[in-house]
């Protein structure tokens, strides 16, 4: 069904970095503002059952791994109203004893938004590369044209259509693209200080086999709150919460029956300032995921603990 190659992965990326490129060849360029943050997070990990849920496999066993995040931004506002971000993300879990799920991801990013006086209009784009225990697991390019705009004064929509073009190096049955589309409303109860968000999404994913091929509905509760604890650097609480339906098109061989998936996921983030730079990061996720494919059928806890500095 599909003939795709590594270079086709790449493609939009690299588009999207040329058009960057020519962007700040523009008269207007120099009169625009910039900055550049590198920000670096290092801790502790801790999984009850570790997972590789693109492959639908999971052990029954927990381990602690060492995890290690970098991120490197570019951000430049253009005095025509049009904002420009480059990025670049390294994220590395190295277990201590289940080796066999250590994992690495890269992400090379690129964002273009035009400010209009009612509305923005913007693209979204990323390449990214992941690897299981040093091999090749996953790749795949991201597409994606948004828009937002202020309701009221309270209300904000954030709408976007997103096209994924995904590549399985040792499983290509998986190789396959998405199409979607998804919205988020932003109710602010004190700006961005206090704010809650209530997403969708709507999903259909064609693979070379057919037994992966699904329609999935996604329903996301969002919760961010920061608390003037002491001093200028304020304490910010995240909870959310995720439901996913899919519908599988197809009979799965291994079971003699269509899947039927149902997920669930809530997730809990306490950021804590130290100084200006350094802030220490704890997380807590469950997840509850029910299928009738055993290797996808399971619940974990995680459990992380970082300390992140920006330069």
């Amino acid at each position: 069904m599909f003939n795709r190659t590594k270079a086709s992965v790449g493609t939009p990326t690299v588009t999207a970095l040329s058009l960057a490129f020519m962007l700040c060849s523009f008269p207007g360029a120099a009169q625009a503002s910039s900055s550049f943050d590198v920000t670096l997070a290092a801790g502790l990990h801790y999984d009850d059952k570790v997972t590789v849920e693109e492959l639908d496999r999971f052990q029954d066993v927990g381990d602690g791994a060492v995890v290690l995040d970098l991120d490197l931004d570019y951000e430049r506002d253009f005095d025509q109203g049009t904002d420009l971000r480059l990025g670049y993300s390294l994220a590395q879990r190295s277990y201590f004893e289940e080796t066999d799920f250590d994992l690495q991801i890269h992400n090379l990013s690129f964002g273009l938004k035009q400010n209009f006086e009612d509305f923005d209009l913007g693209l979204e784009t990323y390449y990214v590369h992941a690897r299981l225990d040093n091999d090749e697991l996953l790749s795949f390019s991201h597409l994606s044209p948004y828009f937002t705009t202020f309701l009221t004064r309270r209300l904000y929509l954030r709408g976007s259509y997103f096209y994924r073009d995904k590549t399985f190096p040792d499983n290509p049955d998986r190789d396959g693209d998405v199409h979607a589309a998804d919205a988020d409303l932003y109710f602010f109860i004190d700006s961005t200080r206090h704010y809650v968000v209530l997403g969708m999404r709507v999903e259909d994913e064609d693979t070379r086999d057919p037994a992966f091929d699904f329609r999935g509905r996604q329903l996301d509760i969002r919760y961010s709150r920061r608390f003037d604890l002491y001093g200028d650097r304020p304490v910010r609480l995240r909870l959310d919460y995720r439901f996913e339906d899919r519908d599988y098109a197809s009979v799965t061989p291994s079971i003699g029956a269509v899947r039927d998936d149902e997920r669930q996921r809530w997730r809990a983030r306490l950021d804590l300032p130290i100084n200006t730079a350094l802030t220490a990061l704890l997380s807590y996720q469950y997840r509850d995921h029910e299928s009738n494919l055993a290797g996808a059928d399971f619940t974990d806890n995680r459990i992380e603990a970082q300390l992140e500095f920006v330069f």
